[in-house]
């Protein structure tokens, strides 16, 4: 608090600097400055979420002063804080300056928003109050008054004000020391002759020092609002006269001592008449004090009457400036009302702004880019008058040039919070957004968003995202999405999206596709794409379909590379398991839920409920996705028969992590039709055998395993089979043009292409697996029911036929 009341230029270098101490200091002050703004953000946010949903709305559209006084609590734990941060450094410096100055913005808001509400009980009985609730200017200028008053008694408590209050409380008169001297029996033996019961006379020098003493603390708590206290002191300390005086000037703020009608019960119009006369009698006393105005009597007298020069005179900085113009305001405003002074001998008294934003420019002439003050006058101004076009201005100009994290940055992160809290405010009770306004949200939102690690930043970061300009909010949400670092940061963010009536759905898929041009860009990892992916699982039955898209292409893009990196496929298949996909896709087809897809055939994501072209898009992801699941299958059993048929074939072992992972090699009590990782299972007891000393193996031994081999042959026809025939993946089903264009043309490619490599060389183990089993027969029937329609190249149907004859199949 006491740094808004300081003078002078405080400056102490850059971070820049040479001197190796300042840049230390600098660099902690700036750590620290960091650690505040992250408590604060979160603060922030909390109360924003609240205004949000309504928990400070009044009538007629306004904002509980409620949320003022919270902030003022919030930005006064900070501002206390920054007053351990280390001395003599800029950073220091700047961030308890900003600190304390949004402590006064939330203060003077606080304080009127409240107004209304306080006096509307007085409103049909004092002058006072109907000036406070309908006059809105008056209001605003009593509510500078009543924080300046506020801010005053703060910076003067700490200085010590208590002490000389509580020295006079304890002083029975203003006249100890004569009253002293006067009772000593040696007073006829050289007492000094100024002692004096008289109040007019002078009295001793100590009666003299203890009264100017008394002046000075009767003024200082007249700033302070506690006029009445001044006023009960003087009476106590038999100073009537300039008690009398304070008395009239606390009644001013009684709303029942400023009735709003005159009548003969009240006295009303020969008090307004008289209370005129008092302040033209005191401007005529003033002036005959030739030149007085050090005088703390006169001082004080002069703050009773609303004489600004000598209050202007008598302020150190720009808070007791602000009470000195209105105090004076509010007083020519009071008497205009009674109607007891007319407007010319009130502009001659007072010759003061009569408006808060007359009186806050006239202050920032002065002020205005000087060391003592940042930002307070302009936002004061700006948030009391509801010009908040000229506050996002100002917004953008002093905090434009923010770099997130950066140490050499000029700009505060302390002014971020304020400006970037003030907009979102004004954006979240209805004011219009404009450029520079928006700036600002940016600014904030990139802040929030690099700040890696927090999941309440995420969290904070998608809230934000509401006041994002409609053209850049998907934008900055993907770019949000790309940075998120965990799982349940995802959860976080994407719940708080869908919170916000943000389409998240829209956001993800636009992820999804940033992505796939990366691919093909070829700057973006296979890990990356597939983290990205989770954003889709995350969506629910929105992104259901996008999701099993998506899931497909990453495993066709896997499976196409040689050699196949069979984990990846695997871990990806059982991500999708493990968040039931297929299962979610079903329930959305059911509920009727507006799918997204990621190909692109003339809508733009969305699809439209019931068209036939969405429920093919439906089908043909999951028919794909079963058939890709097939490959696997029946690539674990052709490497189960392989290996113990000691045939050559190529295969990734599958490491002890995986097995772990898949819950061991052991046969499953639970296992059901649709563990699609039981052909995993039985390959990995397959490797496990292999890798024993055969040497040590029985005839018996042989004989159960060529027996367990005959089982695996018999599984893996009618799943090879249906692998052939499976339309999921078959390219003249799904993936022919469009009358308008052919989005699924490196698709078909790529089907093809799986089949061609994996149809073809399942076939060529299964004939030679089938002629070491004597099984060549069944085998022929398998092939024979396609009808030479195996949807492969026809140059690998002839490599298949010449490859039957090698090992004896005989084909027709």
């Amino acid at each position: 608090m006491s740094e808004i009341f300081s003078t002078g230029d405080q400056s102490s270098g850059s971070l820049e600097d040479s001197n190796d101490e300042v840049r230390r200091k600098n660099e902690t002050a700036f750590k620290y400055s960091q650690l505040f703004h992250t408590t604060l953000c979160e603060k922030l946010y909390q109360e924003l979420c609240a205004l949000a949903i309504g928990e400070f709305d009044i009538p007629e559209g306004q904002i509980s002063p409620v949320m003022w006084t919270r902030l003022h609590e919030i930005y006064s734990e900070v501002e206390m804080q920054t007053r351990k941060l280390p001395n003599g450094a800029k950073y220091s410096i700047d961030s308890q300056k900003y600190a304390n100055e949004a402590v006064q913005i939330a203060s003077i808001l606080s304080i009127y928003t409240a107004l209304a509400h306080e006096y509307d009980e007085t409103l049909e009985v004092s002058l006072l109050s109907k000036l406070v609730v309908d006059d809105v200017e008056f209001r605003r200028l009593y509510a500078l008054l009543l924080w300046s008053e506020k801010a005053i008694s703060e910076q003067q408590y700490e200085s010590g004000l208590g002490d000389k209050v509580r020295k006079i409380e304890s002083t029975k008169s203003n006249r100890i020391n004569s009253i002293m001297i006067l009772k000593r029996p040696t007073f006829s033996a050289g007492a000094p002759k100024d002692a004096s019961l008289d109040p007019d006379a002078p009295g001793t020098k100590e009666d003299q020092t203890l009264e100017q003493m008394a002046y000075t603390t009767f003024f200082q708590l007249v700033r302070c609002g506690e006029t009445t206290k001044a006023a009960n002191l003087a009476i106590d300390l038999g100073m009537s006269a300039i008690g009398a005086q304070l008395q009239l000037h606390s009644m001013l703020r009684n709303p029942l001592d400023v009735p709003l009608k005159v009548s003969s019960q009240n006295f009303g119009e020969v008090k307004r008449a008289r209370r005129a006369k008092y302040y033209e009698m005191t401007q005529r006393l003033i002036e005959e004090s030739n030149g007085s105005e050090d005088n703390a009597y006169w001082t004080l007298v002069s703050a009773l009457r609303g004489n600004i020069a000598p209050m202007l005179k008598a302020s150190k900085n720009v808070i007791e400036k602000v009470w000195a113009y209105a105090n004076s305001a509010v007083l020519a405003r009071l008497l205009l009302a009674e109607g007891a002074m007319d407007q010319e001998t009130v502009a001659t008294l007072f010759n003061v702004p009569l408006t808060a934003k007359s009186l806050l420019e006239e202050l920032r002439t002065e002020y205005d880019g000087s060391k003592e003050v940042y930002i307070l006058l302009r936002v004061i101004d700006d948030m009391l008058n509801d010009d908040i076009e000229d506050l996002f201005k100002f917004a953008n100009e002093t905090v434009g040039e923010y770099v997130p994290d950066d140490k050499n940055c000029e700009v505060n992160v302390l002014a971020l919070d304020i400006f970037f809290h003030l907009v979102a405010v004004a954006y979240a009770s209805g004011f219009e957004s404009n450029d520079d306004g928006n700036a600002v949200i940016v600014l904030g939102f990139d802040d929030l968003r690099v700040r890696s690690g927090s999941t309440s930043h995420k969290r904070m970061a998608a809230f934000y995202s509401r006041f994002l300009p409609e053209d850049m909010k998907i934008p900055e949400i993907v770019e949000t999405m790309k940075m998120v670092e965990s799982e349940k940061e995802r959860e976080i963010f994407a719940e708080s999206l869908k919170q916000s009536d943000i389409n998240f759905g829209r956001c993800a898929c636009t992820l999804i596709e940033q992505i796939r041009k990366d691919d093909e860009a070829k700057i973006v990892s296979l890990e990356a794409q597939i983290d990205h992916w989770n954003w889709l699982l995350v969506g629910g039955e929105e992104t259901a379909l996008a999701a099993l898209e998506e899931c497909n292409r990453l495993l066709r893009k896997i499976m196409l590379k040689k050699p196949m990196d069979e984990p990846v496929v695997r871990q990806i298949i059982r991500r999708a398991i493990q968040m039931e996909l297929p299962k979610t896709l079903s329930q959305a087809v059911v509920n009727g839920t507006t799918l997204l897809s990621l190909i692109k055939d003339g809508t733009l994501y969305e699809q439209e409920k019931g068209s036939q072209i969405a429920i093919d898009k439906v089908e043909h992801a999951a028919y794909e996705f079963y058939a890709l699941c097939s490959i696997l299958d029946v690539n674990n059993f052709i490497i189960t028969i392989a290996l113990k048929l000691n045939l050559m074939v190529k295969y990734s072992p599958i490491t002890d992590d995986e097995l772990a992972a898949m819950g061991g090699g052991k046969r499953l009590d639970n296992v059901n039709a649709l563990d699609w990782e039981a052909s995993l299972r039985v390959r990995a007891r397959a490797e496990q055998t292999f890798r024993e000393d055969l040497c040590k193996k029985t005839a018996a031994d042989h004989n159960t395993r060529l027996g367990m081999v005959h089982q695996h042959f018999d599984t893996v026809l009618p799943i090879f089979r249906g692998l052939v025939q499976n339309i999921g993946i078959r390219p003249e089903y799904f993936l022919s043009p469009r009358t308008n264009s052919d989005p699924m043309r490196d698709h078909r490619r790529e089907i093809q292409m799986l089949r061609n490599h994996f149809i073809t060389q399942f076939f060529l183990t299964l004939a030679e697996a089938a002629a070491k089993l004597n099984e060549t027969t069944r085998f022929q029937e398998v092939v024979t029911s396609f009808n030479d329609d195996f949807g492969i190249d026809q140059s690998l149907v002839t490599t298949i036929k010449g490859y039957y004859a090698k090992v004896n199949i005989k084909l027709d």
